[in-house]
């Protein structure tokens, strides 16, 4: 049984993601927890909880209504949650009240010239509650995953809770992973990156059947690299590899990096 948590303000776009889930968990006994929260002033946050309004409550039915219609596996149920608080305390509050597995949450991010990029909220989430989150956009349609991308660049562990994530989503699909290897200089890879790296291989295979294949680039620039990497089907970070994640998901005002309209990010924690 997975416990996931999504995240939803009764957009279309939050829909979307509760949509994206049901199908990508089709097959997994779920626990799906609809989490709603709202802004409240900071003096009276002391207690976190306010009375529900009539308008939210008719919100959660309509979309429980819409949701129970929707599903196909007898083992998925869903739980409302509300929460008056800043987002990121109430969504770690929730992550560790219900034990979950996986936050998955929209992102309807701000546009420029180069296409949509992730919004704050959901960067927030990624980089500062430590539970794997996936990200998906307001244009995605689920597919089955067939390539995941992990670009690494070995400066870090991977511990072994973090790359159980991975691995599990991926033999929901079957996937290949693709392991693209971004090395800054003549002089890497040190002998401490070798050593995540021989870590890594060890943790896909024998043990666990899916097949991984790597390429090496020197070119740190997520535009390129995702204009390099079409065919895939999913992006995976670690957010423990700072300089990686900063490339990926800075969201500054002169700098926004494109995030691909129907590829979801996972962003790993562990």
């Amino acid at each position: 049984m997975m416990n996931i948590l999504l995240p939803t303000d009764f957009s279309a776009n939050s829909r979307n993601a509760a949509v994206y889930a049901l199908q990508f968990f089709k097959d997994t006994p779920c626990s799906f927890y609809l989490l709603h929260v709202v802004p409240f002033p900071a003096e009276k946050l002391t207690t976190g909880y306010i009375n529900m309004s009539p308008e939210v409550k008719k919100n959660f039915e309509d979309l429980l209504t819409w949701l129970e219609a929707l599903k196909t596996n007898p083992d998925h149920s869903f739980h409302i949650c509300y929460k008056a608080d800043y987002l990121i305390e109430a969504v770690r509050a929730k992550v560790l009240e219900k034990n979950i597995d996986l936050i998955l949450m929209g992102t309807k991010g701000a546009t420029n010239n180069q296409g949509a990029v992730i919004g704050k909220h959901t960067s927030d989430v990624m980089r500062k509650v430590k539970c794997p989150v996936m990200a998906v956009s307001e244009n995605a349609t689920f597919k089955q995953h067939k390539e995941i991308l992990f670009p690494t660049d070995y400066k870090i562990h991977y511990g072994s809770r973090m790359l159980r994530t991975l691995l599990n989503l991926a033999s929901l699909s079957n996937a290949t992973v693709k392991i693209l290897e971004i090395f800054g200089s003549e002089k890497e890879p040190s002998e401490e990156q070798m050593e995540n790296r021989e870590f890594l291989q060890d943790s896909f295979s024998p043990k666990v059947p899916i097949h991984q294949t790597y390429y090496s680039t020197k070119d740190h620039n997520p535009k390129k690299i995702f204009v390099s990497n079409r065919n895939v089907d999913m992006i995976v970070l670690a957010a423990k590899n700072l300089n990686l994640c900063q490339k990926f998901l800075q969201n500054d005002q002169d700098d926004n990096i494109p995030f691909i309209n129907q590829l979801p990010l996972l962003v790993l924690h562990g």
